[in-house]
């Protein structure tokens, strides 16, 4: 591994992330790729992304570069297949990943089921009853994977598919389960940690010391961000639709009849969680759910997730990080930008990009306790060590 890119979301940071940071040392550049705004699960990051960004270097990382909206709050597929573009468009050799089962073998026998014609009908036909996890590795018959292998197998199969110049790189994970509750592990999950915030606990003490100090300055700046912010206009966006009509351009995520369980689930609901509740079934998970709500917010369409990203945001880099910049200035081929006004001559499909970012800050700033304009966001600079 000479230059080893990381997928991430670090929401928020924690002492699994930093044992994965300490894993990858031995290269010379660690490039974290993380989400902005928003994660995987439709959920507003805890704290912006350049506060993350921040703590990431006081760890380890090298260059942090934003995953861009709406691939950071999309699916495993569109996650972990555009931040393997990302990857190799930056020049990186290799990704490492943290696994339940550290088993390479296994994970690239499950990754090829995945790109088989007959896995995606059996998924495509018991989505019909069953939207869940389990599915999905039911499909993948003797060569299925613990369940939080499924980012592992789709980072995996992205590259088997279109990053022929990147290594896969499993590192087994420590500390507790990614759904585990218990605050008291070693390495609490992330879940935990956003359970306990959600809660108004201070989580200071169960961080890694060396993000502490940022942690507590970050938060004091721009306190806890929260989804649940978001359910009034939500609520206002569906109840101005009608059911009967159908939109100019399918919304991602919103399709197979849930656009219209959304809208008549709006006339009862009073907040996001009702809204949220009302919504879900067996076919239309929690997550489906919170990525339908936000990509309709912001007219995300499936088009949308299958581009390839146009440009990576800077949010923080160390000395390394900016060698590493300066060094593939010339053989990258996706853009690096610092400021919003880089983008502007990077052609259409970047401009789409903006304004996507710029609708996504638009609906974080709502999600922040404090009173905070979209701009603050966009012209946040990056941090540099």
């Amino acid at each position: 591994m000479k230059h080893v890119g990381i997928i991430c979301e670090y929401n928020p940071f924690h002492g699994g992330h930093a044992h994965l940071l300490r894993e990858v040392r031995e290269a010379q550049t660690v490039i974290c790729l993380m989400s902005g705004n928003f994660t995987q699960r439709g959920e507003a990051a805890v704290l912006p992304p350049r506060a993350r960004a921040t703590m990431a270097v006081a760890a380890g990382a090298d260059l942090v570069l934003e995953l861009p909206f709406p691939y950071a709050a999309g699916s495993a597929r569109y996650f972990a297949t555009a931040g393997v573009r990302a990857l190799q468009a930056l020049g990186a050799d290799s990704l490492a990943f943290g696994s339940e089962s550290a088993d390479l073998d296994a994970l690239l026998a499950a990754a090829r089921r995945t790109t088989e014609q007959v896995f995606d009908e059996k998924v495509a036909n018991g989505m019909r009853n069953r939207g869940s996890a389990a599915l999905y590795f039911d499909a993948l018959g003797d060569e299925r994977v613990p369940p939080n292998d499924i980012l592992a197998t789709e980072y995996v199969r992205a590259i088997l598919e279109g990053g022929e110049n990147i290594a896969p790189h499993p590192i087994l994970r420590v500390g507790a389960g990614y759904h585990d509750l218990d605050t008291k592990d070693i390495y609490p999950s992330a879940t935990a940690l956003r359970a306990a915030l959600r809660e108004g606990k201070d989580i200071t003490a169960l961080l890694p010391p060396t993000v502490r100090e940022i942690w507590q300055d970050e938060v004091k700046r721009w306190g806890i961000a929260e989804t649940e912010r978001l359910g009034a206009p939500m609520l206002a966006r569906l109840r101005a639709m009608d059911a009967t009509e159908k939109p100019e351009t399918e919304i991602a995520d919103c399709g197979g009849g849930l656009m219209e369980r959304l809208i008549r689930a709006a006339a009862d609901a009073t907040d996001y969680q009702s809204l949220c509740r009302a919504g879900a079934t067996k076919k239309y998970t929690d997550g489906r759910i919170r990525r339908a709500l936000l990509y309709l917010m912001a007219g995300v369409t499936r088009e949308d997730l299958l581009a390839p990203p146009a440009y990576l945001r800077l949010l923080a880099a160390n000395e390394k990080g900016r060698e590493f910049l300066s060094e593939t200035r010339k053989t990258r081929t996706v853009p690096v930008v610092t400021k919003p006004c880089d983008i502007a001559e990077l052609g259409e499909r970047a401009a789409r990009a903006r304004r996507l970012a710029a609708i996504s800050d638009g609906l974080y700033a709502l999600c922040l306790p404090k009173a905070i304009t979209p701009a603050v966001l966009a012209t946040e600079p990056p941090f540099m060590a």
